[in-house]
């Protein structure tokens, strides 16, 4: 569960009572995120964005896009990477004069790279793929216990 508190007049956000501005990213949590076309590349305490999604994701704010949405479509969920760094790269990349300058810009398409979009479709599949395996273990295990409930009560 998200929650959001004010510690001395600051608002940060606690996911599961872990204050999610400071903690460090798990071993699997960077593996994951330097996975993501959106990542350049990632250390437990930070994420460095590639310039592609900068000004992908700014041109997608400046036509009104939600921030989290932006970043949850890239596979950066704010529950994994923390609403605060959603809200300050936003911030930072909302003053960088070369980023707006290419977002706002009408010679490019918006479109991401080839390479990007490849390496997205990449990792949505396996990303896919490893829902739909922990869809199954789940069935399964539900279907053990009902046969568990059915034999008690039979």
């Amino acid at each position: 569960m998200v929650i959001y508190e004010h510690e001395n007049g600051i608002p940060f956000c606690r996911m599961n009572g872990v204050d999610m501005t400071k903690r460090q990213f798990s071993n699997t949590e960077v593996e994951y995120l330097r996975a993501l076309p959106a990542v350049e590349s990632v250390t437990e305490n930070r994420i460095t964005y590639s310039r592609d999604f900068q000004i992908s994701c700014m041109r997608r704010y400046l036509d009104g896009e939600r921030p989290s949405t932006i970043f949850t479509s890239a596979g950066l969920s704010p529950a994994i990477i923390g609403r605060k760094r959603v809200e300050r790269n936003i911030a930072r990349w909302k003053v960088d004069l070369d980023i707006m300058a290419a977002a706002r810009s009408n010679s490019t398409t918006g479109a991401l790279s080839s390479d990007t979009r490849e390496r997205l479709v990449t990792v949505q599949l396996g990303q896919i793929r490893s829902l739909t395996c922990q869809v199954l273990a789940l069935k399964e295990r539900v279907d053990a216990l009902e046969r568990k409930l059915d034999e008690s009560q039979g």
